[in-house]
């Protein structure tokens, strides 16, 4: 069974989430290269992806740490809890369509309501796991290796993602990725 993209995702109830979002917040429209927060500025917005995708980035870096595919939560969690700084930008990939609800509100509701609070802990165990995993990844695996995981867990991204993105995200330059990606279609 190939895993989601957003491995954050994989074992919490994304209907709780998604309702709760859609309760408290609002339906968006992004076009590609909005901002739904920046790094060092304060965020309180938690939201889910309905279409498109968006991207962690840090500007003028030019490394992405992730995407942000459909049906999957986004936010700089827990910071935008408090409206502390992001650590990251996040922004539209492509016109996007997502659900977005100020994040200050849910210490309240973890309080008031058990399944809130349990929902929680599910979520920040599963996204904890989605950054342990990808950190492992980045250290130990060569940048073909990383690649070639990527393509074998989401053949689908190559048609998705442009490949400067994809190269950015595996962090190798995107000469590199070409390189990769014709010796592999000469197999």
């Amino acid at each position: 069974m190939k895993r989601h993209f957003n491995t954050h995702i994989e074992g919490i109830d994304l209907d709780f989430w998604h309702s709760l979002i859609e309760r408290h917040g609002k339906y968006t429209s992004l076009n590609r290269g909005d901002f739904i927060c920046r790094k060092g500025e304060p965020t309180k917005i938690v939201g889910y992806v309905k279409s498109g995708y968006l991207i962690y980035t840090i500007a003028g870096v030019g490394k992405i740490g992730g995407f942000t595919f459909p049906y999957a939560l986004f936010g700089d969690y827990p910071n935008c809890m408090h409206n502390l700084p992001a650590q990251f930008d996040i922004m539209a990939g492509k016109k996007s369509e997502v659900w977005m609800m100020d994040a200050t509100i849910l210490p309240e509701l973890y309080n008031k309501d058990i399944e809130t609070n349990v929902q929680v802990h599910k979520f920040s165990e599963a996204a904890y796991n989605s950054l342990i995993h990808r950190y492992c990844s980045l250290l130990a695996g060569s940048p073909i290796d990383r690649y070639r995981y990527l393509l074998e867990e989401h053949p689908q991204i190559e048609q998705d993602i442009p490949q400067k993105e994809i190269a950015e995200y595996l962090q190798i330059s995107p000469t590199y990725l070409c390189r990769l990606r014709k010796e592999r279609l000469d197999q």
